[in-house]
This record gives structure tokens, sequence and C-alpha cells, in this order.
């Protein structure tokens, strides 16, 4: 398992669920998470992840979007992913060889473009790797702090 000082991409769900008033237990998972990785300048996110994470939050969430737009705004700084042709390009290798959704390999091949080692995403296969990238479930995974130094 991945651990150490690494790049960690998190998928749109994850950021979901740190404010997510439904789901207790994960909103307390993925606030851990996301509190770990930006404390130590480990964590990466895309433009498509945060535009998602705010549908979500103000449509199906019902959040109000001044709170989902003062959340955004704190998650700014580590969208360093790109969002580009050269990550479209490499989003379509990713699905011809994983065969994932379309939306999902877009963010693959974000996070392989901004030269990250784990995707953390409760919506794809725990522990697979697509090319250098590995691919872990934190719901699986426990406290932030065993894998992050």
């Amino acid at each position: 398992m991945p651990s150490g000082r690494r790049s960690w991409f998190v998928d749109t769900n994850l950021i979901v669920y740190a404010m997510d008033p439904g789901e207790t237990r994960k909103r307390t998972i993925a606030a851990e998470w996301l509190a770990s990785l930006s404390t130590t300048g480990m964590l990466v996110l895309s433009q498509q992840s945060l535009n998602e994470c705010y549908r979500v939050l103000t449509v199906r969430r019902k959040l109000a979007r001044s709170q989902a737009r003062e959340f955004i705004d704190v998650l700014v700084p580590f969208c360093t992913a790109p969002l580009d042709i050269d990550v479209l390009r490499r989003a379509w290798r990713v699905q011809d060889a994983t065969g994932f959704g379309w939306w999902d390999c877009l963010l693959l091949g974000s996070a392989l473009a901004a030269g990250c080692d784990v995707f953390l995403s409760e919506d794809l296969q725990h522990e697979r790797t697509v090319e250098t990238l590995t691919i872990l479930n934190p719901f699986a995974l426990g406290a932030p702090e065993q894998f992050i130094s």
C-alpha cells in the first residue's frame, strides 16, 4: 500500500461526502482524509471534481449555494490537476484499458497527468492499478495517518 510523501488525487465522491449531512460515518472519514492530505500538501484535485461536487451538494443534497461555494473555495488551491486535450486523450486510453465509465476515466487521466500516485475513490476497484496510479477506497483503509507521513 502506498505510504509516505506522495500525491493523492481525491475523487468527487469523497469531496461530496465531506459535506454530506446524510452520511455521518462517511462524512467523518472523508473530512479526515481531506484535512490530512491538505495539511501535508499532498492533496490534488481537478476542476471537474469541484464542478461535480458543487452540483451534487446544491442540487441533490440541497445544501445552500453559499455554503457549497464556501466549501469549494477552500479547496480551490488544491485544484492543480490539468484538464486539457492531453488529459482527454489519456482518458481515452484509460477507458479502453479499463472499461470504466467516461467521467471516471477523465478524472483518472487528470490524476495521471498530474503525476499522482494514489486515486482515492469509493466507486472504483480498490487496490487496482491504472498505469502508475493505485486506486484506493478510503472507507476500506482506515485513518489517513497510517498512510500519510
